[in-house]
């Protein structure tokens, strides 16, 4: 049966500084869209209206947003245990959600009706007499691809998001013995139609919260002269450039100044609902990817839950 969702819409984080989340963000690839006393929505160069949401507050994570497949979809979801009613969105783009708490009492959004943009013109191909063979200056987004969301039950959330996003696993890295399951990639089941790898990664930790949210960029080398400018900008890396074994994917980690993991990604790997599940043995820390192994602060990230703002 198809997933109930297609892919990500937004992340919505809080930090107690608006002004120092932008500057993150704009060196980051995004553009503003709207930022008042309370919050801040920032856009990528494809046709979302939104693709980071900031809301004044505590440093953490507030929600993960989704698209559902099909709009008809939010009636269904709005009958499930817990669930808000159907809410008319007052944000870029409009439409309608309906909020469901996860079992750990996370919120996700799930988004129907919204209104798409025009996308930005891409780069050029084609260097023209005066231009020059890179781009300068900060990276650009092109969309939200997925999270990373650590949690202590993970036995318990796996079952729980499989059930209710109708997510299927893509790869589940154990240690040791099979069974002894760190972490599992899950991706959308829309039939022959091909995905990314993941659009969750669902792994165990100490404690529950965001790991990191992880956008997709223009091109490949926006990852490397962003990473050039984010340096410059003095900003705090945390992994990368890499690359992940599992979905072929080109990395580069930063953090907000709240503490909040970003990640520069891109990826030319699909999968459609018959690719195989795999079980991977790794070593400890997450020690699979090619390149550096990752440092301790990455393997123990997570992103405090905040409750929904007032």
């Amino acid at each position: 049966m198809p997933s109930l969702i297609k892919e990500m819409a937004y992340v919505r984080l809080s930090a107690p500084d608006l002004g120092r989340m932008q500057a993150f963000l704009d060196d980051f690839g995004m553009l503003l869209v709207h930022r008042d006393e309370k919050r801040m929505y920032m856009r990528g160069i494809g046709d979302s209206p939104l693709l980071h949401i900031t809301e004044l507050g505590p440093p953490g994570v507030v929600s993960f947003a989704y698209q559902l497949r099909d709009s008809s979809l939010l009636s269904e979801v709005a009958r499930m245990p817990g669930a808000t009613g159907i809410e008319n969105l007052d944000l870029p783009g409009g439409g309608k959600r309906v909020r469901l708490r996860d079992l750990n009492g996370f919120w996700l959004e799930f988004i129907a009706d919204q209104q798409r943009v025009i996308p930005l013109p891409r780069r050029p191909l084609l260097r023209t007499p005066d231009g020059a063979s890179r781009a300068l200056g900060p990276p650009r987004v092109q969309r939200i691809a997925h999270t990373a969301y650590m949690m202590t039950n993970l036995a318990e959330g796996l079952q729980w998001y499989q059930h209710t996003l109708g997510v299927i696993p893509t790869d589940e890295l154990f240690i040791g013995e099979l069974g002894n399951v760190l972490g599992q990639f899950d991706r959308v089941d829309l039939g022959d139609t091909p995905v990314d790898h993941h659009v969750i990664f669902l792994l165990r930790g100490k404690r529950t919260g965001m790991h990191h949210v992880s956008y997709q960029m223009e091109g490949i080398d926006d990852i490397f002269f962003g990473h050039d400018y984010m340096k410059q900008r003095s900003h705090d890396h945390v992994r990368g450039i890499g690359r992940h074994a599992l979905g072929s994917q080109i990395f580069d980690y930063w953090m907000s100044p709240f503490e909040q993991m970003h990640e520069h990604w891109i990826s030319q790997e699909k999968m459609n609902a018959s690719s195989k599940f795999n079980h991977i043995q790794i070593g400890e820390g997450m020690s699979h990817d090619t390149g550096e192994k990752p440092p301790q602060r990455f393997v123990d990230q997570a992103s405090a839950i905040i409750n929904w703002p007032a």
